[in-house]
């Protein structure tokens, strides 16, 4: 309960920040509608209900996205003291969160979590990309690629080119580092029957 009080009062404190401080909250930017702010969100809601789908999808899309953020970090909101600070909390939050889950409240990942996980991140997808073009909004960064120095980023000269076919690499990579990332609960669970 005390990290779910962590994670929510980061929200609401970094929203009331940006809304009251420096003035720089707008629809198209500061919704929790990106991968890690969705991810942030379903982990509040994983510490409150232990909620087993919660748990797969911090497990299997948020430490990756956690992951690669902290690797290429778009500071985004700034790169003063404070969005420093929240940057790296936040995106190490994402992979805390399910490690807490399996060595504090002993969860496991079901069988077939990983692509059903994915699966179920293609709703949100869709929901997102709706949003943005009500928007005009960048949110998943499902319109134009990030500015980060990503190496799942392909430069503009190459096969994939940039823009929205980006999205294809970041697809493929989501779905090898949720198989990835199952391989050892696949290994253990055979190793004990």
């Amino acid at each position: 309960m005390s990290l779910a009080a962590v994670f929510i009062f980061e929200f609401i404190f970094m929203d009331w920040y940006h809304i009251f401080i420096d003035q720089s909250w707008s629809i198209q930017d500061s919704l929790p509608l990106h991968l890690c702010g969705l991810m942030w969100l379903i982990s509040i809601y994983l510490f409150l209900t232990k909620k087993q789908w919660a748990f797969e999808m911090v497990l299997f899309i948020g430490i990756p996205g956690g992951l690669h953020s902290l690797l290429t970090p778009e500071l985004s909101h700034g790169s003063d003291l404070l969005h420093t600070i929240d940057f790296f909390v936040g995106h190490g939050g994402l992979i805390l969160a399910p490690l807490y889950a399996i060595f504090v409240l002993n969860m496991w990942p079901r069988k077939h979590a990983w692509w059903q996980t994915f699966l179920k991140l293609q709703v949100l997808v869709l929901i997102v990309g709706i949003l943005n073009h009500i928007a005009e909004s960048n949110y998943m960064y499902l319109m134009h690629p990030p500015i980060a120095d990503n190496p799942l980023i392909p430069s503009e000269d190459s096969f994939f080119g940039q823009g929205k076919r980006c999205i294809i690499i970041f697809e493929i990579s989501v779905i090898l580092h949720a198989f990835m990332i199952n391989l050892p609960f696949l290994l253990k669970a055979k190793n004990t029957n």
